[in-house]
């Protein structure tokens, strides 16, 4: 038994496909029960930023046709890997082409997968022009995720959701009852200096339908995320009863982004550091 149970909370505890790093979607699906951890936020594309570089290759996205994309589908049930939700973030928000991508990755998470979540970044916008584009596009990306019967999670970047009082103005500009926030536990630190996640998550608990668990040791663009309790700055025990309070039913997944400078860490070690972030979940009444 966990040190700490809720009994009559069921929460789904998840991984983000990117904690596999440059393995990719297929090796998380066959490792991802080894883990402890029972879902999979499968990225339907590859990753460029700070210490994590996934290729395109290593994820499958809108672009996969119908063979491949059946091939992994069944190669998700064959290895027991539930999906939580879809990544479809990364596409420059500001573009019809942007918006176009990301609204077909909506739709592909949807027929594929069957999900009821998909995350996207809110962009970066300069100035106040650009933020009303993204604002309008957001609105319509939220309109298709809605006929898909998807909630769009906003997940916490710099910029416009790079904090809570970021988060509350950029959802009531974009003004969309199935747009709501994707919480990430170890970005609030990383992006805003002197603030935590226990503190900024109180203030948007109601708007959340997706947390991204990281752990870090609370600094400023410290790429430092290892494996859930190694970090030291995120309360997980506040976090999960502050979402508690607010009877939330959706996904804790599991992020790990490594740590700036490390060698590549290999599948034993990122199985490793997810099996101990599953038992430290545990610990912490997950």
């Amino acid at each position: 038994m966990p040190l700490y149970q809720v009994p009559e909370m069921n929460r789904i505890l998840s991984c983000f496909s990117n904690s596999f790093g440059p393995l990719g979607v297929w090796s998380a699906s066959e490792n991802l029960r080894a883990t402890g951890l029972t879902h999979l936020e499968l990225a339907l594309r590859g990753h460029n930023f700070g210490g994590l570089i996934i290729p395109e290759e290593s994820v499958v996205t809108e672009k996969a046709d119908d063979a491949t994309a059946q091939r992994f589908v069944e190669h998700l049930a064959r290895h027991q890997a539930a999906v939580s939700g879809c990544n479809v973030g990364g596409a420059n928000l500001l573009t019809q082409e942007g918006v176009t991508t990301t609204c077909n990755r909506i739709k592909f998470a949807a027929r594929w997968f069957g999900v009821k979540i998909c995350v996207t970044g809110a962009g970066q916008p300069a100035n106040a022009d650009e933020w009303s584009v993204i604002a309008g596009n957001l609105h319509t990306i939220g309109n298709v995720a809605a006929d898909c019967g998807i909630m769009l999670a906003l997940e916490t970047h710099k910029g416009p959701t790079q904090n809570a009082s970021a988060m509350l103005q950029t959802l009531e500009a974009v003004d969309h009852p199935a747009v709501r926030l994707n919480f990430d536990t170890g970005n609030i630190a990383y992006y805003n200096q002197g603030m935590t996640p226990m503190d900024e998550l109180k203030k948007v608990a109601s708007l959340v339908v997706n947390v991204h668990v990281k752990d870090n040791r609370g600094q400023l663009e410290d790429w430092f995320f290892p494996a859930l309790g190694e970090g030291g700055a995120v309360d997980f025990t506040s976090i999960r009863e502050t979402l508690d309070a607010q009877n939330y039913k959706g996904a804790y997944t599991v992020e790990l982004e490594g740590i700036g400078g490390e060698p590549e860490p290999g599948l034993e070690e990122r199985v490793d550091r997810l099996r101990k972030s599953y038992e430290w979940l545990k610990s912490c009444g997950y």
